[in-house]
């Protein structure tokens, strides 16, 4: 109803998991890598637990996607409530094993001629159990027999288990305690705190088509990790309402009274209701507002614009050029007029010498990640405050609230040692103070940058590949003189990885992921990238 309104090519707060819209705060990164050690370790049994709209389906979905088909086989349960009969049935249907007519005893050996032709194929299969916690106790121990299929070095079958906190709650009965023992590896998924729920939901904007990102207010944000306490389905539930609020009242930004009546009509519908019909007087207010618009696309030329493609350029130079050094950008828009975001990425285009957009871009209609993509970039989303943001030392785009004037504000360099360089001219001023910049309050800062050695995410202990060697290569250059280049992310590299991020005020997690990656590059000095200072 709203997506044309927002300018959104996708409803961007849809309850269907989704790996598109996979967002991975800390705890996510965390359980990502407990899955990836438990599959590759072959640990026999792994145990995810967290409350209900966590993120647990959608993570889960993300990992079976990007797993090789070449080493591993997937077999899938989703309703749980079976008999133990049941659940062999379906274990052997998901793998593609004989499972008609067959008691129990014939179904094992089935499954077991399969995994052994698996295992000398060289690979493994996998069964997972979503909402595991409704699995009855001769159900899970029949999954616990299924465990003692094994050759003399590995276990056949690999299980992971998915479930609400009841799940360890059940597995601590004192009749489950052999399965409880064989669990090698376990997480247990917290909700989001204040900072990552509004990083989730930015994330999901920029996904959806707002690549500024400039849709809810600072205090709707709040109110949002208020009301649902950083859990994601209750996110999704108060923003998507909270949107069709705002939508019905015309105005394009979420205040925090939208997400007070959005969470008031949720309650009314009673908690976790996701489609309900709206108040009779909402639904009035919306046709009305839906009649108006359609009238005016009767009348009108359809809104948007398809922006003349960039050829794609090479922003990858060798190694041991020398630093780009941040020039003076033509004077440009002020805030608040409708191109400025134009001119902040040119500022930003400018200075890593890359295309400019042409002078008919306007922000109306600007496919910004494809404009990005055609240039070789990357979009990065750094979350806090200015002195937050420095000490990437790269520059950076703001989205500034209504209250501040709207638009957008490129920081581009240091001036002096308190002051900065920034495009469009703040309320008449290219030169901001740190406090200045700090009393913005940003949320959010949009920074284009390039993984020059094509590293990416580097998380689970072990992997292995020549972007870990070149990550190893970097990590020396950057200060790290213990680390081997052997292009396995061992202990070693991990134990470099947690000082650097220690020495640099970053999460101290071992998950070599954007900001950190960002730095490394920044400390290394191996490639030509604008700094900041």
């Amino acid at each position: 109803m709203y997506e044309s309104f927002f300018a959104f090519k996708e409803k961007p707060f849809s309850l269907t998991p989704n790996p598109r819209f996979l967002f991975l705060s800390k705890t996510h990164n965390e359980v990502y890598a407990h899955l990836i050690y438990g599959i590759e370790h072959r640990t026999g049994f792994v145990e995810v637990t967290g409350e209900v709209g966590t993120g647990k389906t959608t993570i889960l979905r993300t990992l079976l996607s990007h797993l090789d088909e070449d080493r591993y086989r997937v077999a899938f349960i989703f309703n749980p409530k079976l008999t133990a009969f049941e659940l062999l049935r379906n274990i052997n249907r998901e793998f593609g094993v004989a499972d008609d007519g067959l008691s129990n005893p014939d179904l094992i050996h089935s499954l077991n001629e399969f995994l052994l032709a698996e295992n000398r194929a060289g690979r493994t299969p996998i069964l997972v159990i979503d909402e595991a916690q409704n699995l009855s106790g001769e159900v899970l121990e029949q999954i616990r027999l299924l465990s003692n299929l094994e050759t003399e070095e590995d276990k056949l079958i690999q299980v992971i288990l998915v479930g609400q906190p009841e799940l360890r709650n059940h597995l601590n009965d004192h009749s489950l305690r052999q399965l409880n023992q064989r669990i090698a590896v376990r997480y247990h998924l917290r909700p989001l705190n204040g900072e990552e729920t509004s990083s989730y939901i930015l994330n999901r904007l920029k996904i959806a088509g707002r690549p500024d990102m400039n849709v809810f207010s600072s205090g709707a944000l709040k109110k949002i990790f208020k009301y649902s306490g950083g859990v994601p389905r209750r996110i999704n539930l108060i923003c998507d309402r909270a949107l069709l609020t705002a939508y019905t009242e015309d105005r394009g930004i979420v205040s925090a009274s939208d997400v007070r009546q959005a969470v008031a009509e949720l309650e009314g519908m009673g908690e976790g209701t996701a489609g309900g019909p709206l108040p009779w007087k909402a639904t009035l207010l919306a046709a009305m507002v839906c009649l108006v618009i359609l009238a005016g696309f009767l009348a009108l030329e359809p809104f948007g614009m398809n922006p003349t493609s960039t050829p794609p350029v090479n922003l990858k130079p060798s190694p041991s050029s020398p630093p780009t050094q941040p020039t003076n950008t033509p004077a440009e828009p002020t805030v608040g007029q409708p191109d400025s975001l134009v001119a902040s990425f040119n500022a930003l285009f400018s200075l890593w010498k890359a295309p400019l957009l042409d002078g008919l871009s306007t922000s109306a209609g600007l496919d910004i990640d494809r404009e990005l993509s055609a240039r070789g970039f990357e979009l990065v989303r750094l979350a806090g405050g200015f002195d937050d943001l420095r000490k990437y030392n790269v520059p950076i785009l703001i989205p500034l609230s209504e209250d501040q004037g709207g638009g957008y504000l490129a920081v581009l360099g240091q001036d002096s040692p308190d002051n900065w360089r920034v495009v469009p001219a703040y309320n008449g001023r290219d030169i901001l103070s740190s406090a200045r910049l700090n009393a913005l309050g940003m949320r959010m800062a949009m920074v284009p940058w390039v993984d020059f050695a094509e590293i990416g995410n580097v998380a689970a202990p072990g992997t292995s590949g020549e972007n870990v060697r070149r990550l190893q290569f970097l990590l020396g250059l950057a200060g790290c003189v213990d680390v081997p280049t052997n292009g396995r992310y061992d202990s070693r590299s991990i134990k470099c990885v947690k000082s650097f991020q220690r020495d640099h005020g970053l999460v101290v997690d071992g998950l070599v992921g954007q900001r950190t990656l960002i730095l490394i590059y920044q400390v290394a000095g191996a490639y030509d990238m604008p700094r900041l200072s």
